[in-house]
């Protein structure tokens, strides 16, 4: 296929880290994060051992797929351990408890690289807790969306720059890439991202909770509604979702729920700055969307149109924007990502305590009014020494004081260095 159809493959950051790590690692993170093709296709291994769903496991070589039986994994594991090779081990939390206990009588021995590979967030915490037989001998390796530089650099060269970033937030999450193609504009593009929510993002999320062992219930499902619908914290969705429960909500009590989410992979929290305080939103953009027309048009039950859907999502392709901009740009500053919202400021990234940039994007194009305004917000946060008053724009000019990065300067730094 080429590069502009489906099946578009993303080299990821992760793997070098993966590769290059020594002793015993564990891959972890929500599941359709692209954990499985990372470590089959980007990381050099020598034995692969995926567990399925019944527990059976199953040995892929060149040469094919063989099935074992338990006690023919733990004597060819057992033999492995002690050589000078790389062994994956899939989906290991659907082995049994006693597993573990193997592994760590295992490890003296060792002298190969084991990683261990789950999507069980539930059993993944158990592996990091008091007694836990790994405890001290694996290292975890969190992987969630594919890193804003990693896509730009698959992508530049293939788009126009502002398309790039444009398309850039709905591929992040891997399981896009197979239903997308990058060549019919951002109308068609989001055409063909809706007719994929529609149908599978429901089974995802159904997914991630049968593997935590929880059932989708419908204060989860209120909970994404309520974050796709733009409600940003636990006041606000507990406000929203009052009217969509048979028993209300606290703030309190959503909180607990969307520290679940957070943990699953689902949900990404922001802390805004200079308060104890964060919002939170739907981490992926293809199931923030998915949840945004289910509050708006009950999009999983009714046959509407998928044309009329993209009408319903074109304006929150900024918000997308804005988001994935700033988070590339914290990314190549080496930083994090805070929030303002009086003054509402789109980035302000900081490395520990120290402020490295504000951060404003603009989705067209910025005029010299809008800077003023937006050093007028900077300074009512606070005197700021040596930060940067970055702005992001389709259009260059020369202000004093501020650094304007256009789509194009902006793929040449994700490409380069900043």
């Amino acid at each position: 296929m080429g590069l502009m159809s489906m099946g578009l493959i993303i080299p990821r950051s992760e793997a070098e880290e993966i590769a290059r790590s020594p002793g015993w690692l564990m891959v972890f993170g929500r599941r359709k994060t692209g954990k499985t093709f990372l470590l089959r296709r980007m990381v050099p291994h020598d034995h692969y051992f995926f567990v399925g769903r019944s527990s059976e496991v199953f040995y892929w070589s060149g040469k094919g797929i063989e099935r074992l039986s338990h006690d023919a994994f733990r004597e060819r594991l057992t033999s492995l351990i002690t050589r000078d090779v790389v062994v994956i081990i899939d989906e290991f939390q659907r082995l049994p408890r006693g597993f573990l206990d193997l592994l760590h009588m295992l490890k003296a021995e060792s002298r190969a690289k084991l990683i261990l590979v789950g999507s069980s967030l539930r059993v993944v915490g158990r592996v990091f807790k008091g007694r836990s037989p790994l405890l001290g001998i694996v290292r975890p390796v969190r992987i969630g969306l594919i890193s804003p530089r990693d896509v730009v650099r698959a992508v530049a060269g293939l788009l126009p720059p502002n398309m790039v970033l444009r398309v850039a937030p709905f591929i992040r999450d891997p399981w896009m890439l197979d239903f997308v193609r990058l060549d019919g504009g951002i109308r068609g593009f989001l055409l063909e991202v809706v007719r994929a929510v529609r149908y599978n993002v429901r089974g995802l999320i159904g997914e991630v909770f049968s593997e935590e062992e929880r059932e989708l219930t419908e204060r989860y499902e209120a909970i994404l509604k309520a974050l796709g619908d733009g409600r940003a914290t636990p006041g606000e969705v507990a406000s929203y979702i009052s009217g969509l429960l048979s028993q209300p909500m606290k703030s309190q009590d959503v909180k607990k729920y969307m520290h679940n989410l957070v943990e699953m992979g689902l949900v990404r929290r922001t802390k805004l700055y200079g308060k104890a305080r964060f919002l939170y939103e739907i981490e992926s953009a293809p199931i923030s969307l998915f949840y945004y027309l289910e509050a708006r048009i009950g999009f999983s039950e009714i046959d509407a149109p998928a044309e009329i859907a993209v009408e319903k999502i074109m304006p929150l392709v900024p918000r997308y924007y804005e988001r994935f901009v700033t988070d590339l740009i914290a990314e190549l500053l080496g930083g994090t990502v805070q929030r303002s919202l009086r003054p509402e400021i789109d980035g302000i990234i900081v490395r520990g305590d120290h402020v490295l940039a504000f951060v404003e994007v603009k989705y067209g194009r910025v005029k010299p009014e809008d800077l003023y305004r937006f050093k007028e917000k900077v300074k009512r946060l606070g005197a700021f020494r040596d930060v940067e008053l970055i702005v992001v724009a389709e259009n260059a000019l020369e202000m004093p004081g501020f650094r304007i990065i256009t789509p194009e300067d902006l793929l040449r730094m994700a490409v380069g260095r900043l």
